[in-house]
């Protein structure tokens, strides 16, 4: 692949000159400079030197060519930051207004333990999820968070395994109350509604994660 052939070229355009006037600069032939960029001969260490110091630049853009600025406020990345923020608004909006009543039923009438739940496991999931997603997004917009394809690979596998963990909770829930006598109460729902910091693992800390995980794996390159 004639990638530093190609460079050159480049270089040499953007600066207006000619294979002939290259090649004087160069104290080499025209057909020296042709064959550099038809790839069929390729210039030495040395040579590259001369030349990123001829075209004032560093000699790894020879090689690896002109790195392209990031382009700030894309499109996309705004509507993803514009839809999750949507979500963790009604997520607060309904924080402030749900929340309180279901809250209310389940301490006065003992009754709506399921609704209580089914909210905790769903709203709030879904507002932190979005959060995650929100954030990264908004940091976007000014700075470079695009990985490498392996590495986004890992990371969207990660944000998957992250957010399948609350909604087994959310079937475990499901199941107990729609067939107790069929689901007992399944493992994973009994230890982490028993403890205080399980839950907010498992509603907060792990619906944040996966929602940056989902962005970062989702970004390409």
């Amino acid at each position: 692949m004639n990638v530093v052939g190609k460079n050159i070229k480049k270089l040499r355009l953007s600066h207006g000159m000619t294979q002939e006037e290259l090649a004087e600069k160069m104290f080499v032939t025209r057909q020296t400079i042709s064959n550099w960029e038809n790839g069929k001969s390729q210039p030495d260490l040395e040579t590259l030197s001369v030349i990123s110091s001829l075209f004032e630049v560093d000699p790894s853009v020879l090689i690896y060519g002109v790195k392209k600025a990031y382009p700030h406020f894309q499109k996309k990345y705004m509507i993803v930051a514009a839809i999750s923020l949507c979500v963790v608004i009604l997520a607060v909006i309904f924080e402030f207004t749900l929340y309180p009543k279901l809250l209310d039923n389940f301490i006065h009438w003992f009754t709506g333990s399921f609704e209580l739940l089914f909210y905790s496991m769903t709203v709030r999931v879904l507002g932190f999820l979005a959060l995650g997603i929100f954030l990264v997004s908004l940091l976007s917009l000014w700075v470079d968070t695009r990985l490498e394809k392996k590495v986004r690979i890992v990371i969207l596998i990660i944000g998957i395994l992250l957010i399948i963990l609350p909604f087994w909770l959310l079937v475990e829930l499901v199941l107990i109350y729609r067939a107790p006598q069929v689901f007992p109460g399944f493992i994973l729902f009994s230890s982490v509604f028993t403890s205080q910091y399980l839950r907010a693992v498992f509603m907060i800390v792990l619906p944040l994660l996966a929602g940056i995980g989902l962005f970062l794996g989702w970004r390409r390159k």
